[in-house]
């Protein structure tokens, strides 16, 4: 079993009309080197130096609808908190779940 960290957006308020780009450059901004990696139906945050990752899906415009951190990383308070904080700031909320 993987626990994962589950983010969503608070869609009624807070529209996903943010991109997964724009996400990355918010994690920039507050101090984690990140990149973009684009698959299938998933597109992809990988923090330098780290390997803790996003996983988000999308929609057909390419905006996320759903971002997951599965539990294999090797974040600290510092790391999370701003994970925390740029999440909250685009109107999104946390969910810890499992996934099998």
């Amino acid at each position: 079993m993987i626990v994962e960290d589950n983010f969503f957006p608070e869609s009624k308020q807070h529209p996903a009309t943010i991109t997964v780009v724009e996400i990355c450059e918010r994690f920039v901004a507050a101090g984690l080197p990140c990149k973009t990696e684009r698959q299938e139906d998933e597109v992809r945050i990988v923090f330098e130096g780290r390997k803790s990752s996003l996983n988000f899906t999308v929609n057909a415009s390419g905006c996320p609808l759903t971002a997951t951190m599965p539990d294999e990383t090797d974040y600290d308070a510092n790391f999370a908190c701003i994970v925390f904080e740029v999440f909250d700031s685009i109107g999104w909320t946390y969910a810890p779940g499992r996934a099998d």
